[in-house]
């Protein structure tokens, strides 16, 4: 990609954020079905950062600085405090910033770019991106920076980037998909019910999962761990929501092993070299 083509995709994505940073939490924090999501991530990366650190660094915290790229309303960033002595957080709206520093004050907030991080090398034990990298338009550049700016043996963590291969039709899970969405259609017609409309996101991209894996490994990545998950549609029904976190591990231990690449999100582990 062009620098100009980045340079306007990304001018697009700041101006929505910007626009809608007031309604941010609402949209894609606070429903009950990304909060378990959210947790069981955690869960994982807390599982996985404790495997490789035998003993806590300071206070009990796991790692000394961390820093999570396209940092939103700060929700995870601040999370990232029970593990790691300091917090960074990226993002290119400044909107977005204004709630989460006002939020979450002991975190360390900056405006910019993630392909030309403010950081020095080797700074950082963990770097985090959730569900933000396909806003970028910049893979191989962000992958690039935060090797940068990891110390040798540093964790650099994705979840929630959305595959290509989950809305494709060779796979099963598609069908279900599109079951999913007739049937809600269908009630909501009956009910007749109506919602206030979200404002359709600006155009971002999604991943091949196996092509993820070499672009991690290009850049100068160990991978530890890597898969897919959210093969079927999540709803906020009170039901729904009670099974839900047991689903997510069933899932992992089953479908994902199964088929590993058709999930609807991906998340990966990795080490640098």
């Amino acid at each position: 990609m062009s620098d100009s083509t980045y340079s306007q995709k990304s001018k697009v994505q700041k101006d929505y954020y910007n626009q809608t940073a007031q309604s941010y939490d609402k949209w894609h924090v606070d429903t009950p079905s990304a909060k378990i999501v959210d947790a069981w991530n955690f869960s994982n990366l807390q599982k996985f950062l404790s495997a490789r650190n035998e003993r806590p660094v300071s206070g009990g915290k796991t790692i000394n600085r961390a820093l999570e790229l396209g940092s939103g309303t700060g929700r995870l960033a601040n999370s990232l405090l029970a593990l790691s002595t300091e917090v960074y957080g990226i993002d290119q709206s400044a909107e977005v910033l204004k709630i989460a520093q006002t939020k979450y004050p002991r975190l360390h907030l900056t405006c910019g770019e993630v392909v030309n991080l403010p950081y020095e090398n080797e700074f950082f034990d963990l770097v985090i991106i959730n569900g933000s990298l396909h806003h970028f338009f910049a893979l191989e550049k962000t992958f690039s920076e935060a090797h940068r700016v990891l110390k040798k043996g540093g964790a650099f963590i994705l979840l929630g980037e959305p595959s290509s291969e989950f809305l494709k039709p060779y796979n099963p899970f598609f069908y279900f998909w599109l079951l999913d969405r007739a049937i809600s259609k269908i009630l909501a017609m009956l009910k007749k019910t109506t919602t206030s409309p979200i404002p359709i996101e600006p155009e971002a991209e999604s991943y091949k999962p196996w092509k993820m894996k070499k672009q991690l490994a290009k850049a100068g990545f160990d991978l530890k761990s890597f898969y897919t998950y959210d093969y079927f549609v999540r709803h906020n029904h009170k039901f729904f929501l009670k099974l839900y976190p047991w689903y997510l591990k069933l899932e992992n231990r089953t479908l994902a092993k199964i088929f590993p690449y058709l999930g609807l999100a991906i998340s990966a582990k990795a080490i640098k070299r």
